[in-house]
């Protein structure tokens, strides 16, 4: 080759188009945050959607998905999980996100202050999903020598300092507010939890459970931007007063800007709570799994799964989809375009099937609603990247 011939080469090998990572062919790509829904391809640049166009040519791609039947929509945020492999019941995340389109985890106080390096050096960094987490202000592994009350003040400043010092990953603080979880002392641990999260600005996630205290009193305490889950139990401190409407206080805590998340669990998602709230439009803000060790092989399973149930009950597929994408995202707040599909934003996308055949859904009461279509995760793609489950 001459050296004309060269220098040509090289100028045209500058204007050629860089092929894409991955590009996502035939699909329908459903955005409910933008109300976007139409056939589309995607493409995926350096972890990051490179473009939304009605067609991509298969030689623009290095790594080629066919999508034909499929949704492409943001990849799932699942805001109340317990992904601390290896400790007090915790699931492995990538196990579970390859299969279920899940790319953003939140672990729901499987860990205390003591253990946030822990957390963050062998669950969240080596992890191919995103993982974030709320520190547990009253944990299982404590002292049982101290008093309750005296032991829970006493870790307030470090447990608030340990949130600030690693807020890229630590979104706030949970706490069990139940009288199964904690004995008589759930109004104390919850009025300390209150003190801790005004004076570090940081979000309170509450589990609700057992009564006491009442629910009156657990929504005195919560502020805007708080989240309480399990909000479809079944049990005394619940949402539903004895009639079967929603108790008043919800609706002021709800009008105020606290968020109420599903957090189905073992014992806490029921069919029937969840219709009567859903038939007075009182809809979750966000819908998770509180998935762990004892209830991923059921009544939980994963994320498709549990949106399946709330779109058995009525709720549309854009409408579980914005509470487990956007919605939950914006609890998240650490990355700008999480939980959407946008040119330039983070290439998190499930691939999900709305798949025939008879499904018979459980709730945490082995409660069973049969169904004709469920959704189905068919791949997950996080950071730009296929997640695959580790061997």
């Amino acid at each position: 080759m001459t050296a004309a011939g060269g220098a040509a080469f090289r100028l045209h090998a500058q204007r050629r188009p860089r092929r894409y990572d991955i590009v996502i062919q035939g699909g329908e790509v459903l955005d409910p945050s933008r109300g976007f829904r139409q056939r589309a391809d995607v493409a995926v640049l350096d972890g990051k959607i490179a473009a939304i166009e009605p067609n991509i040519p298969a030689e623009r791609g290095i790594d080629i998905v066919q999508a034909k039947g499929l949704l492409v929509t943001p990849g799932l945020v699942d805001l109340h999980t317990h992904i601390h492999s290896g400790l007090r019941l915790g699931i492995d995340a990538d196990t579970v996100a390859a299969r279920s389109g899940v790319t953003t985890w939140v672990d729901a106080g499987t860990f205390a202050y003591s253990e946030a390096d822990g957390f963050r050096r062998f669950i969240a960094r080596p992890a191919q999903a995103r993982i974030f987490g709320f520190v547990y202000l009253y944990p299982s592994n404590r002292d049982p020598s101290q008093d309750p009350v005296e032991y829970c003040r006493k870790v307030m400043k470090p447990t608030g300092e340990t949130v600030k010092a690693n807020s890229d990953i630590i979104l706030g603080v949970k706490l069990q507010v139940g009288s199964n979880m904690n004995g008589p002392h759930s109004l104390d641990f919850l009025k300390i939890a209150r003190e801790l999260c005004d004076t570090y600005e940081v979000p309170l996630m509450a589990h609700i459970s057992f009564a006491p205290p009442t629910t009156d009193e657990v929504m005195a305490l919560m502020r805007p931007g708080d989240v309480v889950t399990h909000c479809f139990n079944t049990h005394t401190l619940g949402i539903l007063d004895g009639n079967g409407r929603i108790k008043d206080s919800v609706l002021d805590a709800r009008k105020r800007g606290v968020l109420f998340d599903v957090g189905h669990g073992s014992g806490s998602f029921n069919f029937e709570v969840a219709r009567k709230a859903l038939d007075q439009d009182f809809l979750p803000d966000t819908i998770s799994t509180d998935v762990y060790e004892d209830n991923v092989d059921g009544p939980v399973f994963d994320m498709p799964t549990t949106l399946s149930k709330m779109m058995s009950l009525g709720m549309s597929l854009e409408d579980v989809l914005v509470r487990a994408t956007a919605n939950a995202a914006k609890v998240v707040n650490r990355l700008p375009g999480m939980g959407t599909l946008t040119v330039g934003g983070p290439a998190d996308i499930a691939l999900l099937e709305l798949a025939d055949g008879q499904v018979n859904l459980i709730d945490s009461q082995r409660n069973v609603v049969p169904v004709q279509k469920s959704l189905r995760s068919r791949l997950t793609i996080c950071r730009g990247k296929r997640l695959v489950a580790p061997v």
